[in-house]
């Protein structure tokens, strides 16, 4: 089987890295699985290495540059023989679409990494009629009136253990944070909604009651001068760590961490972040937010989307033995690594083919 992955973001976060992470699994389970990707940004440094990796789609997009984006991707399917291709973001979606009118025998897939284009529009069900295979990388995504009632599988992001695991070193030392410190850790990029004051006023209430605690915050963006402001008002900000932006070495902050704050979706809704952490064996405790029960499990699904109810399973978690809490996230984290993903995109595929 030959498969081809196209992803329209020109960033790591969103649905890049999940889609990139999905080809190096199925090409770990012997599948001969590429990836298209926009040229052109940081992205292409972080993936030019790589022999399956393919700047092909053009950064702007417009009538001109999708002509000659589809024209590469065109030449790519003729040149490798591709039996999928595999879309992840709308734009992608109509380039695969319009590739595969040229290749009778391709096979298009999709996958859903959001809510909000879960949208009902024409174009939508009209790209959607035409796709052998959908996929969404979030549960609750499942029902979504526009697949009209067709099977979607179930595709939250491959989790790479090599990289992410709980042996190797931690940044504790790196930030003076104290062997006997309890070090609670939230992620993402710095921006309004994003769920960074609720995190901010959750470590406040769980500071109250447990003594020894400090709050790392990884990411940057412009929204931190007002972060930073909440958490003088909050009188916490002389335990706020301010980590920035990690990427290579963000196994070790991850291992740094006694827990995990979740308290908002990003733009990608299948939550890495949380799974990250679980495969390098950090407790999450996170808000009912969409989609998180099926990575988690309740026991770390606070009772409401309040900091109140977050700070009181912050305290339960980190006053257990934390051994036996980081065997067990490590362990369900193994159900999300690289043979089970393949395994279901395999699966899925194996349908589409049969059918």
């Amino acid at each position: 089987m030959r498969v081809l992955h196209l992803a329209a973001g020109n960033r790591w976060t969103g649905a890049a890295a999940p889609a990139f992470a999905e080809v190096e699994a199925l090409r770990a389970a012997g599948v001969d699985a590429h990836y298209a990707y926009v040229g052109g940004y940081k992205l292409q440094a972080k993936l030019e290495h790589h022999d399956f990796a393919h700047p092909l789609i053009e950064k702007a997009q417009n009538p001109m540059t999708f002509v000659r984006s589809l024209g590469a991707l065109d030449r790519m399917v003729h040149q490798h023989g591709f039996d999928v291709l595999h879309a992840h973001l709308t734009y992608d979606h109509w380039l695969a679409r319009a590739v595969s009118r040229n290749h009778p025998r391709l096979r298009l897939a999709r996958t859903f990494h959001a809510r909000r284009v879960l949208r009902s529009d024409v174009f939508t069900r009209s790209l959607i009629a035409r796709t052998a295979h959908l996929f969404a990388i979030n549960d609750a995504f499942l029902g979504a009136p526009v697949f009209g009632g067709r099977e979607v599988t179930f595709t939250p992001p491959p989790l790479d253990h090599r990289q992410f695991t709980p042996a190797g070193g931690d940044v504790r030392a790196q930030y003076g944070i104290a062997p006997e410190t309890k070090l609670v850790t939230v992620i993402g990029k710095l921006s309004a909604g994003r769920g960074f004051e609720d995190a901010l006023r959750t470590f406040a209430e769980l500071r109250a009651s447990t003594t020894k605690v400090r709050l790392m915050i990884i990411g940057h963006g412009e929204h931190r001068p007002a972060l930073e402001t909440l958490s003088r008002e909050l009188g916490v900000a002389d335990d706020v760590l301010w980590a920035g932006y990690h990427e290579d070495d963000l196994a070790e902050h991850y291992r740094a961490a006694d827990l995990l704050f979740f308290t908002a979706r990003g733009s990608d809704e299948g939550h890495r972040a949380v799974l990250e952490a679980m495969a390098c064996g950090v407790p999450p405790a996170v808000y009912p937010i969409e989609g998180v029960l099926a990575l988690t499990g309740r026991a770390h699904v606070a009772s409401a989307a309040a900091p109140g109810a977050l700070a009181a399973l912050a305290a339960d978690l980190l006053a257990r033995e934390p051994e036996p809490l980081r065997r067990a996230v490590y362990q369900r984290s193994l159900e999300f690594g690289y043979p089970r993903a393949a395994e279901r995109l395999m699966t899925a595929y194996d349908s589409t083919r049969a059918s």
